[in-house]
């Protein structure tokens, strides 16, 4: 098993990122711009690296576990994963949108047919 530290620089770099987005993306939430799912799975981008550089002991460990001889490799896998799975969500929502749409264009379509059968009931009349 290999123990190379990353470098403090690295940690530092990793580590301002990770705080100045985590605050971008808490401003956006606590805006309404985003909810707390979409909180929690655009903050995996900065806590994954985050985590990885600070405690690269726990990185070796995770890589050696699963079979993996850089721990890198292993982080860029849950990166994907956690795409992935954004993308899954954001998809689940997109077609409920889409639904929710179609319902919204036939129920407005029925209601002016209704408001045009009316209209021509009491010129009718």
């Amino acid at each position: 098993m290999t123990n190379i530290l990353p470098s403090v620089e690295t940690v530092v770099v990793i580590s301002a990122f990770a705080f100045i987005y985590m605050l971008v993306l808490l401003r956006k939430t606590l805006q309404g711009k985003f909810d707390l799912y979409d909180f929690l799975m655009l903050s995996m981008v900065a806590i994954i690296p985050a985590g990885f550089a600070l405690f690269p002991k726990l990185a070796y460990l995770v890589s050696h576990l699963t079979g993996v001889v850089f721990p890198f490799v292993v982080m860029f896998g849950a990166l994907f994963l956690v795409v992935f799975a954004f993308m899954h969500n954001i998809t689940a929502r997109l077609h409920r949108l889409e639904r929710q749409n179609w319902a919204l264009i036939q129920e407005q379509s029925l209601l002016t047919l209704e408001l045009k059968a009316r209209e021509g009931g009491k010129t009718g009349a």
